[in-house]
């Protein structure tokens, strides 16, 4: 009876220690996962960072300074000169009655006159 009553009760911490430790894995898995995407996402951010500090050593540099002014302003150099191409107006938009008016009666209209 004793040697049944200790079977029992080494059975029962075996299955106790085997629960715990698969439940332990489970965790430490879970676990790593969060610090591999924890690790991935560091990554990417230190990408941007550094992408950022690039452009704002760009934006403080007197080349983009000159080309802002350039640019937004129209403004030149001494000697320069500054040319400015207009918009080609040409093209009138169809009013509303061109737009419903069949190609067939276009047509007729264009040989035989407006009837």
């Amino acid at each position: 009876m004793k040697r049944n009553l200790l079977l029992i009760f080494a059975v029962l911490f075996a299955v106790f220690l085997v629960v715990n430790s698969a439940r332990r894995i489970v965790t430490f898995k879970g676990t790593s996962e969060k610090v591999s995407e924890a690790g991935e996402k560091l990554e990417s951010l230190r990408s941007e960072n550094e992408q950022l500090k690039q452009e704002l050593t760009y934006k403080k540099s007197e080349e983009f300074k000159e080309a802002e002014i350039r640019n937004k302003l129209g403004l030149v150099r001494e000697g320069e000169a500054l040319v400015i191409i207009p918009k080609e107006e040409n093209q009138q938009p169809a009013t509303r009655n061109q737009q419903l008016v069949p190609n067939w009666q276009k047509w007729r209209e264009l040989f035989f006159g407006a009837s």
